[in-house]
């Protein structure tokens, strides 16, 4: 192993250990932003926020629908028992 050979592992060994900490200080500042986009309140566009409420208000009248109640002319009448069945 000559002189050239450790010239080589001594520039891998700094080149590993850099990007050893680069992607460590990478990862600390992208926790930061996750941690900064969390506390920071979501901005919804008007837009966004018409559809939201339309399918709101679409949602509480279909909550307080109800079925209509009449009387169909050609309906069986209710009193006549229903046939047993086999």
């Amino acid at each position: 192993m000559g002189p050239s050979m450790d010239l080589f592992w001594k520039i891998i060994i700094a080149a590993s250990i850099l990007v050893a900490v680069g992607w460590i200080a990478y990862w600390i500042w992208e926790m930061r932003e996750r941690k900064f986009e969390k506390e920071r309140p979501k901005v919804r566009s008007e837009k966004y926020q018409q559809a939201s409420n339309s399918v709101a208000d679409y949602a509480k009248k279909l909550a307080e629908f109800k079925k209509p109640t009449y009387k169909r002319e050609d309906a069986p009448p209710t009193d006549a028992k229903k046939p047993p069945q086999p």
